[in-house]
């Protein structure tokens, strides 16, 4: 039996000692990357949801608002009478009104149920002519108070935006009239309320808001008996909100919400007209707060705030996994340091431990991935929700034909299959329980180009597909999810140009191909392209897990193999060069 002194073990349980908490600290460092890193590409990508939300729902406005001008107000018997009132005596102007207010009132409370607060007639002069929702107030000048109004009159061209008035805020969509002699004659405005923009944003998209006006910008517009109803914001004193108007949304906005030094970090950007976005707890749930400027009609940067509140159970999930390994993490420590203490021998142990942490660390991040799948379901959603409103304002106002209708109609079953066939394919995607099935390779391959349709047409992307007609017996759902990974990432990389998909089979060998036109992959990092972890998406969410799981799946479950190599082609006369990824399965081990 060999011994060894005291002063031997010493030096070697120092050591380790040192080694180990070098690790800890890489492993502690590696981590918290990890946690910020996914926690800013998420809050990242939440702005990007948020900007699209708020273009969608703006758009919608716009677009109903146009469909009202040019489907209800823009008649000869409705501009003539405006026509015709104008620059008439007090009593001729008053019986043109009645009679514009009388044919317009039915159309006006149908738009009532679309949020849009008012139709206002105006004269060329500026002069309010008819307000639908307050026929008994006329005849003041609005030049100085309504840059809209003024500006479309004077320019003859439509404008829209955010406005400030005397008695409201909110989005108005000013147009220009001109009568059969295309002789200007006035103009008319179709608005809808700040409010009513929230509930919007509410009703299609799930989050809470809380609409902020700048102090200064209300005070030189609004009535001061309408300023008394609003409250200084809890978020910046030089913005105010009111109170009744955003009562049900304002469960987050309390004195006890934000920190000191998130109230100084907000007020400091609001000044500037910034867009902010915060991640914090609050009474046991994590909350993501965004801050969406609007500038107003007149390009002011800072004029108003969209403040979006959303419960993340994706920031919970996070957090609870950090917390989960910093407590690992401790709990080894505690445990390293006692068994050190009594075995120091089986120092070799460490390598295994080691080995096992970054196995539960690749199942953390994969259940991360899937978490954030999620956010893709919501705008097919807003798109079914608008089509159907853009249909029964149509419908309402007897402007819709046949061929609209069906080709809304198509729109939205189509989204509502793709939702569906999208819920069953992730419900699935990583599903170990799934036994072989027969299939036909060429409608699995179709059906997995079609998830990603809309994408590659929004792209202008072209997809070559030369498939055979090839039937399989074996993990359907498992080359599913190998074939979705490599359309997404040629997708993703491919912003303009060629995917070439081709499946043949020769020789007992069945080959697929896909190939894009991105330039390559870098010879430097070829090599490495199926190492977990690896990613060269930086503004991505994921971590690099997707063709490294691919290629577990076609060399274990489906007996195959994968690989990668840039190859150039032709297409119309025009030499490209990019990424194929082939994947060769083997009838003998099917």
């Amino acid at each position: 039996m060999i011994t060894i002194t005291f002063k031997d073990f010493l030096k070697k349980f120092i050591l380790l000692i040192v080694l180990f908490f070098i690790m800890l600290v890489s492993i502690f460092s590696y981590f918290t990357y990890q946690y910020n890193n996914s926690i800013n590409h998420y809050l990242e990508d939440l702005t990007k949801q948020y900007e699209v939300e708020y273009s969608i729902i703006y758009n919608n406005f716009n677009k109903l608002s146009q469909n009202t001008f040019y489907g209800i107000i823009n008649k000869p018997e409705i501009y003539s009478l405006v026509k015709y009132a104008y620059k008439k005596d007090e009593k001729t102007q008053s019986f043109y009104r009645q009679i514009l207010y009388d044919r317009l009132i039915s159309d006006y409370n149908r738009l009532l149920d679309f949020k849009f607060k008012q139709i206002h007639f105006h004269f060329p002069d500026n002069i309010s002519f008819l307000r639908m929702h307050k026929p008994e107030k006329f005849g003041d000048n609005l030049a100085n108070s309504r840059f809209s109004i003024k500006e479309v009159n004077k320019t003859l061209k439509p404008l829209d935006g955010y406005e400030i008035g005397k008695l409201a805020d909110g989005f108005r969509f000013v147009y220009p009239i001109f009568d059969e002699y295309l002789i200007h004659i006035g103009s008319a405005e179709i608005s809808v309320e700040s409010d009513f923009f929230d509930k919007s944003f509410e009703q299609n998209f799930g989050v809470d808001t809380h609409f902020l006006i700048r102090k200064s910008s209300a005070e030189e517009r609004m009535l001061p008996e309408i300023i008394k109803e609003y409250k200084v914001s809890f978020e910046n004193d030089k913005y105010i909100y009111s109170e009744n108007r955003n009562k049900e949304s304002l469960h987050y906005a309390d004195s006890e919400f934000y920190s000191l030094d998130e109230k100084n970090l907000i007020s400091s950007k609001m000044e500037n007209g910034e867009k902010i976005i915060i991640s914090k707890k609050h009474k046991g749930k994590y909350i993501a707060v965004y801050f969406l400027p609007i500038s107003d009609i007149e390009g002011n940067k800072n004029t108003a705030y969209m403040v979006l509140y959303k419960h993340s159970e994706l920031i919970e999930q996070v957090n609870y996994n950090y917390f989960k390994m910093i407590l690992i993490l401790v709990l080894f420590t505690i445990l390293f340091i006692y068994y050190m203490k009594y075995r120091y021998k089986q120092l070799l142990e460490d390598k295994n431990n080691e080995y096992i942490l970054s196995q539960q660390t690749k199942m953390v991040a994969l259940g991360e991935m899937i978490q954030n799948i999620s956010h893709q379901w919501r705008q097919p959603l807003s798109v079914i929700s608008m089509s159907a409103s853009g249909l029964k304002l149509k419908k309402q106002c007897g402007i819709l034909d046949d061929k609209e209708f069906y080709d809304n109609l198509d729109g939205i079953l189509k989204n509502t299959v793709y939702l569906s066939q999208t819920i069953e394919d992730f419900r699935n995607y990583f599903d170990e329980s799934l036994e072989k099935s027969n299939f036909n390779l060429k409608n699995t391959l179709t059906h997995c180009i079609s998830m990603f349709k809309e994408e590659l047409n929004t792209n202008e992307i072209v997809v070559i597909e030369n498939i055979d007609d090839i039937e399989l017996c074996t993990y359907e759902q498992e080359l599913k999810q190998v074939l979705i990974n490599l359309l997404k990432n040629a997708k993703d990389f491919t912003k303009e140009g060629v995917i070439i998909i081709n499946a043949h089979e020769k020789k007992n060998e069945i080959k697929i191909e896909i190939q894009d036109s991105a330039g390559g992959i870098p010879e430097s990092i070829i090599e490495k392209i199926f190492e977990p972890y690896f990613t060269t998406k930086h503004n991505s969410f994921g971590i690099g897990l997707g063709l490294f799981s691919s290629y577990k799946i076609v060399n274990t479950e489906l007996q195959g193999n994968i690989f990668v190599e840039n190859k150039e082609f032709s297409y119309n006369f025009k030499t490209y060069k990019g990424a194929c990824f082939s994947i060769v399965l083997y009838r003998s081990k099917l």
